[in-house]
């Protein structure tokens, strides 16, 4: 009878074994699949009480035993953090926010207080943040036994609805942050529209046509609430307008949104500005904003400004730096235009092109320069170019007269006459010769002739300079 017992034991005990160790190596595959691909998945369940909601929050795909600090909003109570075991988080130190993950996910359990007076109300600061982390893919789901009266929206898409006897359910996926959660009294429809859903109290605002946005595409995924239950509303997930809205000035919020997400430095709100209004043909809301799009608009042609416009409404990031090279691109030649006008406190430099030649006088290279493209103008630099004809240059009066001498001739001109000195001798002019650009004096080339006798010919990538005979 023991060797019996002994051998249903042996084999139970190869059974389980085996087991485990079947579990260990499925196990082992999926932290290791969870480490090379980093994919974070989080999943919140919400619950809704008279006075408050009760909410789950699910982090799966974290790394086991690594050290992770919350960031939890001071509006949620009755706080825990678990791991997938149900088990306490372990405080990694001191800080009372600091938590060691025993498996690949936690879970954090709270409520969120709520007035149940309120007729709508939006949560921005409802759920537990880890800093450096974002989920590949996000679900919120709903239960709703209090409030089914009224609707829920959120700033990622609605995927499923379902209405049973005692209960609603509502089923949010998406990715990335955890976006804002709203909930009004009124029922809300809800429709498609781009890559948006709008919900609206009435049919005729949930049908708005938003012509624009269907032309341009390529538009992140947006929550739009047409409503008078709750103030107006923005942020990178959802906008909440009035009903009476203009469509094309909420075109013009949306694109606006969609920028502050892709320029790095938010701060410079007069780029945005000019991005929204030149894509959707809109006058510019700021004066720097509108003195920029008339720069574009001068030195661009119809067909240019159009494609600069769709390639950075295509692009994911932007930068002043970025802006410039699109620009470039699309123009073909190099500016730094936005660039130098990030500078609060400088002076505005309006926007010209420049590509670099080789200058040769009577065929001889002298110099490289930048040629200089504004107004329809050719602009050389110049003292540089005068130096390299044989002219001793002199800046004067704070950079405002310019005197030039070669042999026994002589020249003076000022940059806000448009007059010149010629050996002592005053000559009047219908236009300045020169113009600064960005603190550097330049000439249009078509004056060499006449004013010096010079012939200048632009080439591929060259500038050659000939003086005439006597």
């Amino acid at each position: 009878m023991w060797k019996a017992s002994l051998f249903i034991f042996i084999i139970l005990s190869g059974i389980i074994s085996g087991m485990l160790l079947w579990q260990w190596q499925a196990y082992s595959e999926h932290a290791i699949a969870l480490e090379s691909s980093g994919a974070i998945t989080q999943d919140i369940t919400v619950d809704t009480r008279l006075n408050e909601l009760k909410i789950t929050q699910k982090i799966h795909g974290l790394m086991a035993q690594e050290e992770y600090r919350l960031v939890i909003p001071e509006a949620l109570f009755k706080w825990k953090c678990k791991n997938g075991a149900g088990e306490a988080c372990d405080s990694a130190d001191e800080n009372p926010f600091t938590f060691f993950s025993s498996d690949d996910q936690m879970v954090f359990e709270y409520a969120v207080p709520i007035n149940e007076r309120n007729k709508a109300f939006l949560l921005t600061d409802w759920f537990v943040e880890i800093p450096g982390i974002k989920a590949e893919s996000l679900s919120i789901t709903i239960s709703d036994s209090f409030k089914r009266e009224g609707s829920w929206a959120a700033g990622i898409p609605l995927k499923a609805r379902k209405k049973l006897e005692l209960i609603d359910y509502y089923y949010f996926e998406g990715k990335g942050n955890v976006p804002p959660l709203y909930w009004q009294q009124k029922p809300l429809l809800k429709k498609a529209v781009n890559n948006a859903e709008v919900y609206s109290e009435d049919i005729q605002a949930a049908s708005l046509n938003f012509q624009k946005l269907n032309e341009i595409g390529n538009s992140p995924f947006l929550t739009i609430i047409f409503t008078d239950q709750y103030p107006e509303y923005k942020d990178e997930n959802i906008l909440i307008a009035s009903p009476r809205t203009e469509a094309k000035m909420l075109e013009k919020d949306i694109i606006t949104l969609q920028f502050r997400r892709k320029l790095a430095d938010s701060t410079q709100v007069w780029i945005i500005d000019v991005l929204s209004s030149g894509l959707l043909d809109l006058k510019p809301s700021s004066k720097k904003g509108s003195i920029v799009l008339q720069e574009l608009q001068g030195e661009l042609t119809d067909d240019e400004l159009k494609a600069f416009f769709m390639i950075v409404n295509k692009v994911n990031s932007l930068t002043p730096e970025k802006l410039d090279k699109l620009l470039s691109d699309v123009k073909g030649l190099s500016t730094q235009f936005f660039t130098m006008n990030t500078k609060s406190d400088a002076p505005f430099v309006p926007l010209y092109f420049q590509e670099e030649k080789k200058l040769l006088v009577s065929g001889a290279e002298k110099a490289n320069i930048d040629l200089i493209y504004r107004d329809g103008k050719r602009l050389l630099p110049f003292a540089e170019t005068m130096k390299s004809l044989g002219y001793e240059v002199k800046i004067l009066s704070g950079e405002e007269t310019m005197l030039l001498s070669k042999g026994n001739n002589s020249y003076r001109f000022y940059l806000n006459k448009n007059v010149f000195i010629y050996n002592e001798e005053d000559y009047g002019l219908l236009e300045n010769p020169l113009t600064n650009q960005n603190g550097t004096v330049f000439i249009e080339i078509q004056w060499f002739k006449s004013l010096f006798g010079v012939t200048a010919e632009e080439r591929e990538d060259e500038i050659h300079l000939t003086s005439d005979p006597d």
